[in-house]
């Protein structure tokens, strides 16, 4: 009953002008797809330009030719109607966008056959942003929509965006990457940013400390994810006796512990000097994942950072926050020089044993749920680090699953 009610509602109408359209009178209906547009305050979207493709059309790139050719195009009338008599293929889609609104919509052959009628609102154009992961030896990939005419190149790092898309749920994203070809869908709402990657060549490793910026240690620009440290820094102790156990004050403004690297390694690096007696200790830590949503960073093979200093140091993953069973695993280094740089590798196995002694609840149980990752030096030590990559783990794995 509603689909006849409306079909009588957008004859009358389109049937109210004999205006013609594309070539054909708005006035006769058999054997016709009927299609009223109007804008996001219902008013009729009159005079605006509507493109009708295969819906496996892609705009052609430079040595890649789909065949796949265009359709149509229409001009609605007063009323915003147009009329469809026929389809070349199966399904195409329509497409419009008009000052800052648009619409997207999948029509079939089917539906012109059954002389269907149908009303399509306009709503807020979106934008798709993302990155593709470039193998060795590519320098850029193409971005392709189904349907539209869209077609972008991403930057030497494989950013890419793409603007004025009207909202629509599941577009089918074709991406050219040297000699492969990845397809995937993505949904893009009204007036927002969608983020679409790809991740077929995404790397099995990530940087997940550099200290170039006080403001951001921590930093995926593809998934938006970014952290700056704390610390509990300089003679800050904290006893590690059964008896004392005290809890250090933590302090965010670490800027002025962020220093060119020295001993001939370019850029900066993060330096802290404790001068606290025998057991205790300080630390830099970094949220990493967040407190809801820990991630599981088990299949880490390795740690590697660079270091240069005296003295003993500590690789602790951790996991925080009230909801969570909280713990820690840790690894530990001694530190061999500090004129010079040495690059230091941790693996799963170097991981102290369960003991459940301050948290110590081992790498099995905390690599499945890490929140944050910590550097602690312990009694009398300086320390330089730098560059901490985890081998093993891709970017996505920080994202919220």
């Amino acid at each position: 009953m509603k689909k006849l009610l409306l079909l009588l509602m957008v004859l009358a109408l389109c049937a109210c002008s004999d205006k013609e359209v594309a070539g054909i009178s708005t006035v006769e209906t058999e054997n016709a797809y009927l299609i009223r547009i109007v804008h996001g305050d219902s008013l009729p979207a009159a005079n605006v330009v509507a493109r009708v493709r295969s819906a496996k059309f892609v705009r052609d790139i430079p040595g890649d030719s789909t065949g796949a050719g265009f359709y149509a195009e229409y001009v609605t009338d007063a009323q915003g109607c147009i009329r469809v008599d026929s389809l070349a293929v199966e399904e195409a889609t329509i497409e419009i966008v008009e000052e800052g609104e648009g619409l997207f919509k999948k029509i079939h052959a089917a539906d012109i056959q059954k002389g269907d009628s149908v009303q399509f609102a306009m709503e807020k154009t979106g934008s798709l942003r993302g990155k593709v992961y470039l193998p060795k030896g590519v320098d850029f990939a193409w971005v392709q929509v189904y349907g539209t005419d869209r077609l972008v190149k991403t930057d030497g790092d494989g950013f890419y965006e793409m603007d004025s898309l009207p909202p629509y749920d599941g577009y089918g994203l074709r991406f050219v990457v040297g000699d492969s070809v990845v397809e995937q869908s993505t949904s893009v709402d009204a007036g927002e940013e969608t983020h679409a990657n790809v991740l077929a060549f995404e790397p099995d490793s990530i940087q997940v400390l550099d200290f170039e910026s006080a403001e951001e240690q921590f930093s995926i620009m593809e998934y938006g994810l970014s952290a700056k440290g704390y610390m509990s820094s300089t003679d800050t102790s904290v006893k590690t006796t059964p008896a004392v156990e005290l809890i250090p004050e933590v302090r965010e403004d670490i800027a002025e512990f962020i220093v060119d690297a020295g001993a001939g390694r370019e850029g900066k690096a993060l330096h802290w000097e404790s001068s606290a007696g025998h057991g205790f200790w300080s630390f830099y830590g970094i949220w990493v994942c967040e407190e809801e949503s820990p991630c599981d960073l088990s299949a880490t093979d390795s740690i590697v950072y660079y270091a240069r200093g005296t003295g003993v140091v500590s690789v602790i993953f951790e996991t925080l926050g009230s909801e969570n069973t909280e713990g820690k695993t840790l690894a530990y280094d001694t530190l061999k020089t500090a004129d010079e740089w040495t690059r230091y590798c941790i693996r799963p196995s170097d991981f102290k044993p369960r003991d459940d002694k301050y948290g110590n609840l081992g790498w099995e149980v905390i690599s499945k749920s890490v929140t944050t990752i910590s550097i602690a030096v312990y009694d009398d030590t300086e320390i330089w680090i730098d560059d901490v990559v985890l081998y093993g783990v891709k970017p996505s794995d920080f994202i919220v699953k």
